[in-house]
Protein backbone atom coordinates (compact mmCIF):
# COMPACT_ATOMS: atom_id res chain seq x y z
CA UNK A 1 0.00 0.00 0.00
CA UNK A 2 1.32 3.58 -1.04
CA UNK A 3 1.73 6.74 0.97
CA UNK A 4 -1.44 7.91 -1.28
CA UNK A 5 -3.57 5.49 -0.17
CA UNK A 6 -2.45 5.39 3.13
CA UNK A 7 -3.51 9.48 3.51
CA UNK A 8 -6.94 8.28 1.75
CA UNK A 9 -7.80 5.94 4.48
CA UNK A 10 -6.85 8.27 6.87
CA UNK A 11 -8.44 11.14 5.46
CA UNK A 12 -12.19 8.56 5.43
CA UNK A 13 -10.92 7.67 9.12
CA UNK A 14 -10.70 10.75 10.75
CA UNK A 15 -13.70 12.09 9.32
CA UNK A 16 -15.36 8.57 10.61
CA UNK A 17 -13.75 9.65 13.94
CA UNK A 18 -14.83 12.66 14.54
CA UNK A 19 -18.21 11.41 13.51
CA UNK A 20 -18.35 8.76 16.03
CA UNK A 21 -17.47 11.49 18.77
CA UNK A 22 -19.49 14.13 17.75
CA UNK A 23 -22.43 11.83 17.61
CA UNK A 24 -21.53 9.90 21.02
CA UNK A 25 -21.89 13.28 22.75
CA UNK A 26 -25.06 14.50 20.46
CA UNK A 27 -26.81 11.17 20.89
CA UNK A 28 -28.84 9.95 17.49
CA UNK A 29 -32.29 12.08 18.23
CA UNK A 30 -30.15 15.06 17.38
CA UNK A 31 -28.00 14.41 14.61
CA UNK A 32 -28.96 13.48 10.47
CA UNK A 33 -29.36 10.20 9.46
CA UNK A 34 -29.33 10.76 5.77
CA UNK A 35 -25.98 9.08 5.30
CA UNK A 36 -26.75 5.60 6.76
CA UNK A 37 -30.41 5.76 4.74
CA UNK A 38 -28.39 6.60 1.51
CA UNK A 39 -26.21 3.58 2.12
CA UNK A 40 -28.80 1.08 3.42
CA UNK A 41 -30.45 2.20 0.06
CA UNK A 42 -28.14 1.71 -2.17
CA UNK A 43 -26.89 -1.61 -1.12
CA UNK A 44 -30.54 -2.83 -1.54
CA UNK A 45 -30.97 -1.20 -4.83
CA UNK A 46 -27.28 -3.17 -6.15
CA UNK A 47 -28.21 -6.39 -4.97
CA UNK A 48 -31.42 -6.13 -6.51
CA UNK A 49 -30.17 -5.05 -9.73
CA UNK A 50 -27.07 -7.52 -9.29
CA UNK A 51 -29.07 -10.73 -8.80
CA UNK A 52 -32.65 -9.79 -10.54
CA UNK A 53 -32.73 -7.36 -12.71
CA UNK A 54 -29.39 -7.97 -15.05
CA UNK A 55 -31.85 -11.38 -16.00
CA UNK A 56 -34.68 -8.79 -17.17
CA UNK A 57 -34.83 -7.17 -20.68
CA UNK A 58 -36.11 -4.30 -22.27
CA UNK A 59 -37.49 -1.05 -20.80
CA UNK A 60 -38.86 -3.04 -17.55
CA UNK A 61 -35.25 -3.50 -14.97
CA UNK A 62 -34.84 0.79 -15.75
CA UNK A 63 -38.33 1.12 -14.48
CA UNK A 64 -38.24 -1.00 -11.54
CA UNK A 65 -34.57 0.17 -10.03
CA UNK A 66 -35.57 4.08 -10.82
CA UNK A 67 -39.01 3.22 -8.79
CA UNK A 68 -36.97 1.08 -6.53
CA UNK A 69 -34.39 3.89 -5.92
CA UNK A 70 -37.15 5.99 -4.89
CA UNK A 71 -39.21 3.84 -2.63
CA UNK A 72 -36.14 3.26 -1.14
CA UNK A 73 -35.53 6.42 0.07
CA UNK A 74 -38.74 7.23 1.17
CA UNK A 75 -39.17 4.18 3.44
CA UNK A 76 -35.96 4.82 5.16
CA UNK A 77 -36.39 8.13 5.38
CA UNK A 78 -39.81 6.93 7.70
CA UNK A 79 -38.41 4.25 9.26
CA UNK A 80 -35.64 6.82 10.50
CA UNK A 81 -37.83 9.64 11.69
CA UNK A 82 -40.33 7.18 13.40
CA UNK A 83 -37.65 5.31 15.30
CA UNK A 84 -35.81 8.93 16.21
CA UNK A 85 -39.70 10.19 17.48
CA UNK A 86 -40.20 7.20 19.59
CA UNK A 87 -36.41 7.06 20.64
CA UNK A 88 -36.86 11.00 21.85
CA UNK A 89 -40.52 10.07 23.41
CA UNK A 90 -39.22 7.03 25.19
CA UNK A 91 -36.13 9.29 26.52
CA UNK A 92 -38.37 12.03 27.40
CA UNK A 93 -40.53 9.70 30.26
CA UNK A 94 -37.59 8.53 31.26
CA UNK A 95 -36.14 11.82 32.19
CA UNK A 96 -39.68 12.68 33.86
CA UNK A 97 -39.01 9.66 35.81
CA UNK A 98 -35.62 10.67 36.87
CA UNK A 99 -36.97 14.32 37.89
CA UNK A 100 -39.57 13.22 40.06
CA UNK A 101 -37.11 10.23 41.82
CA UNK A 102 -34.36 13.19 42.26
CA UNK A 103 -36.92 15.47 43.57
CA UNK A 104 -38.07 13.16 46.55
CA UNK A 105 -35.13 12.76 47.39
CA UNK A 106 -35.08 16.83 47.28
CA UNK A 107 -37.51 16.96 49.57
CA UNK A 108 -35.68 14.44 52.00
CA UNK A 109 -32.69 16.23 51.68
CA UNK A 110 -34.02 19.55 53.16
CA UNK A 111 -35.39 17.55 56.28
CA UNK A 112 -31.36 16.70 56.88
CA UNK A 113 -30.43 19.98 55.47
CA UNK A 114 -32.44 21.63 58.40
CA UNK A 115 -31.46 18.79 61.09
CA UNK A 116 -27.42 19.56 59.92
CA UNK A 117 -28.24 23.37 60.46
CA UNK A 118 -29.66 22.98 64.18
CA UNK A 119 -26.67 20.60 65.26
CA UNK A 120 -24.22 23.16 63.54
CA UNK A 121 -22.60 20.41 61.34
CA UNK A 122 -21.13 22.32 58.69
CA UNK A 123 -19.33 19.32 56.38
CA UNK A 124 -23.20 17.73 56.57
CA UNK A 125 -24.39 20.72 55.47
CA UNK A 126 -22.03 21.59 52.39
CA UNK A 127 -22.22 17.99 51.25
CA UNK A 128 -26.10 18.16 51.09
CA UNK A 129 -26.19 21.93 49.32
CA UNK A 130 -23.59 20.82 46.62
CA UNK A 131 -25.61 17.63 45.48
CA UNK A 132 -26.43 18.47 41.43
CA UNK A 133 -30.21 17.66 40.15
CA UNK A 134 -29.18 16.10 36.75
CA UNK A 135 -32.03 14.31 34.51
CA UNK A 136 -30.73 10.76 33.10
CA UNK A 137 -32.17 9.31 30.16
CA UNK A 138 -31.03 5.55 31.79
CA UNK A 139 -30.94 2.64 29.23
CA UNK A 140 -32.91 4.78 26.32
CA UNK A 141 -30.07 7.60 27.26
CA UNK A 142 -27.50 5.02 26.25
CA UNK A 143 -28.96 3.62 23.40
CA UNK A 144 -29.71 7.41 21.93
CA UNK A 145 -25.58 7.68 22.35
CA UNK A 146 -24.51 4.93 20.89
CA UNK A 147 -26.62 5.02 17.64
CA UNK A 148 -25.95 8.89 17.59
CA UNK A 149 -22.14 7.68 17.19
CA UNK A 150 -22.79 4.67 14.56
CA UNK A 151 -24.91 7.26 13.21
CA UNK A 152 -22.58 10.32 12.61
CA UNK A 153 -19.49 7.98 12.10
CA UNK A 154 -20.92 6.05 8.92
CA UNK A 155 -21.89 9.85 8.01
CA UNK A 156 -18.17 10.86 8.19
CA UNK A 157 -17.17 8.01 6.46
CA UNK A 158 -19.84 8.37 3.69
CA UNK A 159 -19.05 12.42 3.12
CA UNK A 160 -15.11 11.72 3.40
CA UNK A 161 -15.42 8.44 0.60
CA UNK A 162 -18.08 10.38 -1.78
CA UNK A 163 -15.39 13.25 -1.96
CA UNK A 164 -12.16 11.23 -2.40
CA UNK A 165 -14.45 9.03 -5.08
CA UNK A 166 -15.52 11.65 -7.05
CA UNK A 167 -11.69 13.45 -7.18
CA UNK A 168 -10.12 10.41 -8.01
CA UNK A 169 -12.95 10.07 -11.01
CA UNK A 170 -12.58 13.46 -12.22
CA UNK A 171 -8.80 12.90 -12.10
CA UNK A 172 -9.47 9.60 -14.13
CA UNK A 173 -11.70 11.39 -16.92
CA UNK A 174 -9.13 13.99 -17.22
CA UNK A 175 -6.84 11.63 -18.09
CA UNK A 176 -3.97 12.96 -15.46
CA UNK A 177 -3.40 9.67 -13.43
CA UNK A 178 -3.33 7.21 -16.82
CA UNK A 179 0.10 6.77 -18.54
CA UNK A 180 1.51 9.46 -19.80
CA UNK A 181 -0.56 11.69 -17.59
CA UNK A 182 1.11 14.26 -15.14
CA UNK A 183 -0.34 12.65 -11.77
CA UNK A 184 0.04 9.07 -13.20
CA UNK A 185 3.51 8.11 -10.91
CA UNK A 186 1.77 9.41 -7.65
CA UNK A 187 -1.85 8.08 -8.71
CA UNK A 188 -1.77 5.42 -10.86
CA UNK A 189 -1.25 2.52 -8.65
CA UNK A 190 -4.27 3.23 -6.65
CA UNK A 191 -6.75 2.91 -9.70
CA UNK A 192 -5.37 -1.10 -9.58
CA UNK A 193 -6.39 -1.55 -6.17
CA UNK A 194 -8.95 -3.90 -5.69
CA UNK A 195 -11.05 -1.89 -3.36
CA UNK A 196 -11.50 1.20 -6.14
CA UNK A 197 -12.31 -2.03 -9.05
CA UNK A 198 -14.78 -2.53 -6.53
CA UNK A 199 -16.73 0.58 -5.69
CA UNK A 200 -16.11 2.56 -8.69
CA UNK A 201 -18.85 1.28 -10.67
CA UNK A 202 -21.38 2.30 -8.17
CA UNK A 203 -20.19 6.04 -7.46
CA UNK A 204 -22.95 7.33 -10.18
CA UNK A 205 -25.36 4.94 -8.20
CA UNK A 206 -25.14 6.77 -5.01
CA UNK A 207 -24.60 10.30 -6.43
CA UNK A 208 -28.71 9.67 -8.27
CA UNK A 209 -29.88 8.05 -4.92
CA UNK A 210 -28.70 11.18 -3.24
CA UNK A 211 -30.08 13.37 -5.50
CA UNK A 212 -33.46 11.63 -5.40
CA UNK A 213 -33.28 12.14 -1.65
CA UNK A 214 -32.73 15.53 -1.55
CA UNK A 215 -35.51 16.24 -4.13
CA UNK A 216 -37.51 14.17 -1.42
CA UNK A 217 -36.42 16.35 1.40
CA UNK A 218 -36.83 19.66 -0.23
CA UNK A 219 -39.79 18.75 -2.13
CA UNK A 220 -41.85 17.74 0.95
CA UNK A 221 -40.37 20.70 2.88
CA UNK A 222 -41.41 23.02 0.89
CA UNK A 223 -44.52 21.51 -0.55
CA UNK A 224 -46.10 22.16 -3.79
CA UNK A 225 -47.72 24.91 -2.73
CA UNK A 226 -44.96 26.86 -2.00
CA UNK A 227 -43.43 26.04 -5.22
CA UNK A 228 -46.37 27.15 -6.90
CA UNK A 229 -45.81 30.41 -5.32
CA UNK A 230 -42.55 30.78 -6.14
CA UNK A 231 -43.95 30.30 -10.03
CA UNK A 232 -47.22 32.62 -9.44
CA UNK A 233 -44.53 35.07 -7.90
CA UNK A 234 -42.29 35.13 -10.90
CA UNK A 235 -45.46 35.58 -13.31
CA UNK A 236 -46.66 38.20 -11.46
CA UNK A 237 -43.45 39.87 -12.00
CA UNK A 238 -43.43 39.04 -15.24
CA UNK A 239 -46.69 40.44 -16.06
CA UNK A 240 -46.04 43.82 -14.14
CA UNK A 241 -44.15 44.37 -16.74
CA UNK A 242 -45.74 43.41 -19.40
CA UNK A 243 -48.88 45.61 -18.17
CA UNK A 244 -46.43 48.22 -17.11
CA UNK A 245 -44.97 49.30 -20.70
CA UNK A 246 -48.27 48.16 -22.87
CA UNK A 247 -49.82 50.96 -20.58
CA UNK A 248 -47.00 53.40 -21.32
CA UNK A 249 -47.61 52.48 -24.77
CA UNK A 250 -50.22 52.11 -26.03
CA UNK A 251 -53.20 53.60 -23.35
CA UNK A 252 -54.01 57.17 -23.76
CA UNK A 253 -54.39 58.70 -20.71
CA UNK A 254 -50.32 57.43 -20.06
CA UNK A 255 -49.46 58.31 -23.40
CA UNK A 256 -50.36 61.45 -22.55
CA UNK A 257 -48.28 61.68 -19.85
CA UNK A 258 -45.31 60.66 -21.70
CA UNK A 259 -45.99 63.55 -24.19
CA UNK A 260 -46.32 66.15 -21.44
CA UNK A 261 -42.99 64.47 -19.86
CA UNK A 262 -41.09 64.88 -23.24
CA UNK A 263 -41.83 68.48 -23.53
CA UNK A 264 -40.18 68.94 -20.16
CA UNK A 265 -37.05 66.95 -20.91
CA UNK A 266 -36.85 67.89 -24.71
CA UNK A 267 -34.18 70.55 -23.95
CA UNK A 268 -32.28 68.68 -21.60
CA UNK A 269 -31.55 66.03 -24.15
CA UNK A 270 -31.11 68.02 -26.89
CA UNK A 271 -27.22 67.39 -27.15
CA UNK A 272 -27.74 63.59 -27.39
CA UNK A 273 -30.86 63.13 -29.68
CA UNK A 274 -28.98 62.56 -32.23
CA UNK A 275 -27.32 59.70 -30.80
CA UNK A 276 -30.61 58.53 -28.96
CA UNK A 277 -32.10 58.17 -32.77
CA UNK A 278 -29.24 56.42 -34.00
CA UNK A 279 -30.07 53.44 -31.65
CA UNK A 280 -33.81 54.36 -32.76
CA UNK A 281 -34.37 55.66 -29.66
CA UNK A 282 -36.91 59.15 -29.91
CA UNK A 283 -37.54 61.38 -26.83
CA UNK A 284 -41.10 60.30 -26.70
CA UNK A 285 -40.08 56.29 -26.80
CA UNK A 286 -37.67 57.71 -23.58
CA UNK A 287 -40.92 59.26 -22.16
CA UNK A 288 -42.41 56.28 -22.36
CA UNK A 289 -40.22 53.98 -21.26
CA UNK A 290 -39.73 56.43 -17.78
CA UNK A 291 -43.29 55.76 -17.70
CA UNK A 292 -43.43 52.28 -18.23
CA UNK A 293 -40.66 52.06 -15.49
CA UNK A 294 -42.63 54.02 -12.97
CA UNK A 295 -45.23 52.05 -13.56
CA UNK A 296 -43.29 48.82 -13.32
CA UNK A 297 -41.88 50.03 -9.96
CA UNK A 298 -45.34 50.56 -8.60
CA UNK A 299 -46.63 47.70 -9.27
CA UNK A 300 -43.62 45.69 -8.02
CA UNK A 301 -44.41 47.52 -5.01
CA UNK A 302 -47.69 45.33 -4.44
CA UNK A 303 -46.07 42.66 -6.06
CA UNK A 304 -43.90 42.12 -2.90
CA UNK A 305 -46.81 42.79 -0.21
CA UNK A 306 -48.42 40.04 -2.20
CA UNK A 307 -45.45 37.68 -1.93
CA UNK A 308 -44.85 38.39 1.48
CA UNK A 309 -48.33 38.31 2.77
CA UNK A 310 -49.65 34.78 0.68
CA UNK A 311 -46.55 32.63 2.25
CA UNK A 312 -48.02 33.40 5.25
CA UNK A 313 -51.39 32.02 4.93
CA UNK A 314 -49.42 28.89 3.04
CA UNK A 315 -47.18 28.59 6.09
CA UNK A 316 -50.75 28.82 8.47
CA UNK A 317 -52.42 25.94 5.97
CA UNK A 318 -49.24 23.80 6.32
CA UNK A 319 -49.92 23.60 10.11
CA UNK A 320 -52.60 21.08 9.66
CA UNK A 321 -51.35 17.47 9.63
CA UNK A 322 -53.44 16.90 6.54
CA UNK A 323 -52.85 19.70 4.27
CA UNK A 324 -49.04 19.68 5.17
CA UNK A 325 -48.95 15.47 4.56
CA UNK A 326 -50.75 15.70 1.14
CA UNK A 327 -48.66 18.84 0.06
CA UNK A 328 -45.26 18.40 1.15
CA UNK A 329 -45.73 14.56 -0.43
CA UNK A 330 -47.24 16.34 -4.09
CA UNK A 331 -43.98 18.73 -3.67
CA UNK A 332 -41.59 15.75 -3.01
CA UNK A 333 -43.33 13.98 -6.14
CA UNK A 334 -43.27 16.58 -8.08
CA UNK A 335 -39.55 17.45 -7.86
CA UNK A 336 -38.58 14.39 -7.57
CA UNK A 337 -40.14 13.77 -11.12
CA UNK A 338 -38.76 16.95 -13.06
CA UNK A 339 -35.16 16.15 -11.25
CA UNK A 340 -35.30 12.44 -12.34
CA UNK A 341 -36.59 14.02 -16.02
CA UNK A 342 -33.91 16.55 -16.12
CA UNK A 343 -31.02 13.58 -15.64
CA UNK A 344 -32.31 11.30 -17.66
CA UNK A 345 -32.60 13.89 -20.79
CA UNK A 346 -28.57 14.50 -19.88
CA UNK A 347 -27.92 11.06 -19.42
CA UNK A 348 -29.29 10.25 -22.78
CA UNK A 349 -27.52 13.19 -24.81
CA UNK A 350 -24.10 11.99 -23.17
CA UNK A 351 -24.60 8.77 -24.06
CA UNK A 352 -24.90 10.04 -27.35
CA UNK A 353 -21.25 10.11 -27.17
CA UNK A 354 -20.84 7.10 -25.72
CA UNK A 355 -18.42 5.37 -28.33
CA UNK A 356 -16.15 7.81 -29.15
CA UNK A 357 -12.71 6.94 -27.65
CA UNK A 358 -12.46 10.14 -24.68
CA UNK A 359 -15.50 8.45 -23.34
CA UNK A 360 -13.96 5.09 -22.79
CA UNK A 361 -12.47 5.95 -18.82
CA UNK A 362 -15.89 7.08 -18.42
CA UNK A 363 -18.03 4.36 -19.62
CA UNK A 364 -16.43 2.17 -17.34
CA UNK A 365 -17.86 3.23 -13.82
CA UNK A 366 -21.23 1.50 -15.50
CA UNK A 367 -19.94 -1.70 -16.23
CA UNK A 368 -22.08 -3.11 -13.23
CA UNK A 369 -23.94 0.49 -12.32
CA UNK A 370 -27.09 -0.74 -10.83
CA UNK A 371 -29.04 2.63 -11.04
CA UNK A 372 -27.09 4.83 -12.99
CA UNK A 373 -26.90 2.59 -15.67
CA UNK A 374 -30.40 3.30 -16.27
CA UNK A 375 -29.94 7.50 -16.57
CA UNK A 376 -26.87 6.29 -18.64
CA UNK A 377 -25.49 3.84 -20.92
CA UNK A 378 -29.36 1.71 -20.67
CA UNK A 379 -31.13 5.27 -20.71
CA UNK A 380 -34.96 4.02 -20.80
CA UNK A 381 -35.35 7.25 -23.08
CA UNK A 382 -33.31 5.62 -25.39
CA UNK A 383 -35.11 2.37 -25.12
CA UNK A 384 -38.45 4.35 -25.80
CA UNK A 385 -36.48 6.25 -28.77
CA UNK A 386 -38.05 9.30 -27.41
CA UNK A 387 -34.65 11.65 -28.22
CA UNK A 388 -34.30 9.78 -31.88
CA UNK A 389 -35.12 13.15 -33.35
CA UNK A 390 -33.15 16.29 -31.89
CA UNK A 391 -30.24 17.53 -33.77
CA UNK A 392 -27.52 17.78 -31.18
CA UNK A 393 -28.06 14.16 -30.72
CA UNK A 394 -27.98 13.10 -33.88
CA UNK A 395 -25.25 14.92 -34.59
CA UNK A 396 -23.22 13.25 -31.40
CA UNK A 397 -24.18 9.90 -32.68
Amino acid sequence: MNIVNIIILAFVGVFALIGLIVGLVKGFTRVKSWAVELLLCCSVCIAVSTFALNKMTGSTPAIIALALSVSLVCIFMLLFEVFRKSLSKKIEKRKQLSYYKQYDEMEDNTEKILSALGTEDKKQYKKLTKRKFKQSGGAWGVVDKIFGGLTLAVKGFVIAGMLAAITLAVLEFARLTGEGGKLYSSLGGIYSNRIWLLTKNYIFDFLFVFIVMLCIKFGYASGISSCLWTVAVIGLIVGSGVLAFNLAFKVDEFVSVAVSLEGKIADKLAGVAGMLESIGLTTLKLSKIIIGIIIFLLLLIVDIIIAVFVPRLIDRARDGVIFRGVDGVIGALVLTTFISGILLVVGAVANAMHDLAFMNVFNAYFEKSAVATYIYDKNILNEFGLLKNIPLINMLG
